[in-house]
């Protein structure tokens, strides 16, 4: 298995090589996408990830922007299977990436609307066996995909929802995309009894804190890391949040919005409670949001 591995990426190296040779040829730089996202699938197969929680690819069969999508922390690239359908019909190519949060099958919980959502697992541990959350690789992992669309196209836009946000945002601010949609980006948590109590272990006693809440500590330090990194935002970037969201805070909204410098970019608020604006009633207002949002820059 790991020398098939190796042998796709291989030949995948070798396409891209191909196609810096011919960028004009449109049919080179499609195939060229279509055999990455085979090696895509391949690692998703031997991994166990069901059919439903793989990459998706929905590949226009002519020169068009691409979207990016990145979902949330909880979820899968089936989360963002009907935005990417939406856009797709709109005219645009679409990729959807599983990111690299850890194994399927780890447990599950209970979404907003009752959907059933895997639990994170910890990629790995420290020399005292305890869990540790390998959010650099998560990162590493997402700029390999972006690379992969690049080559294809230089006109690729991240879509992220909620974790998936935060992520597009590490990638707006380093690599050359044209800009961004972030929904319900997870830069601020909303305030709830789990959250305060875990901020008042954090302040008195980090070490515990880290102990009984290993995924709010690593969710909270990514966050921090992306705010420290993010002084201004160039490109164009739409930002839809709920007025009520129980999970992020419209915060996130507010930073983004205090720093984005493009003229073009565009802030909503979506009147909900729920966090999850990917799906449901909300999505009947977002997806227009979004188709818009491109069309206009």
């Amino acid at each position: 298995m790991k020398d098939a591995l190796a042998r796709i990426n291989h030949s995948v190296w070798e396409f891209s090589k191909l196609v810096a040779k011919h960028p004009e040829n449109y049919t080179m730089r499609a195939d060229f996408l279509r055999y990455f996202h085979e090696s895509r699938l391949f690692g998703e197969r031997r991994g166990n990830v069901p059919e439903d929680g793989r990459s998706f690819l929905m590949l226009q069969e002519r020169e068009s922007l691409c979207c990016y999508l990145l979902h949330g922390i909880g979820g899968s690239p089936s989360e963002m299977r009907p935005l990417g359908e939406y856009l797709f019909k709109a005219g645009y190519t679409v990729y959807g990436a599983r990111l690299a949060l850890g194994d399927d099958g780890a447990g599950v919980l209970t979404g907003e609307n009752g959907s059933r959502r895997s639990v994170l697992r910890p990629w790995r541990r420290d020399r005292r066996g305890r869990a540790g959350y390998d959010w650099e690789r998560c990162l590493a992992d997402a700029d390999v995909v972006l690379s992969a669309l690049l080559t294809f196209s230089p006109n690729v836009y991240a879509f992220g929802f909620s974790f998936g946000g935060a992520v597009a945002l590490n990638l707006l601010r380093d690599r050359p995309l044209k800009g961004a949609v972030l929904i319900a980006p997870g830069l601020f948590p909303a305030p709830n009894g789990r959250s305060a109590l875990f901020s008042v272990m954090r302040t008195l006693a980090p070490f515990v804190a880290r102990e009984a809440f290993p995924r709010e500590h690593a969710l909270l330090a990514f966050a921090e890391r992306t705010r420290a990194r993010i002084a201004a935002v160039a490109q164009p970037v739409l930002v839809i949040q709920a007025s009520r969201d129980r999970v992020v805070s419209p915060r996130s909204l507010r930073f983004i919005k205090e720093r984005a410098k493009n003229p073009k970019s565009r802030f909503e608020i979506v009147d909900s409670a729920r966090h999850v604006l990917v799906t449901g009633d909300e999505a009947k207002r977002v997806y227009p949001l979004c188709a818009d949002f491109l069309r206009e820059i």
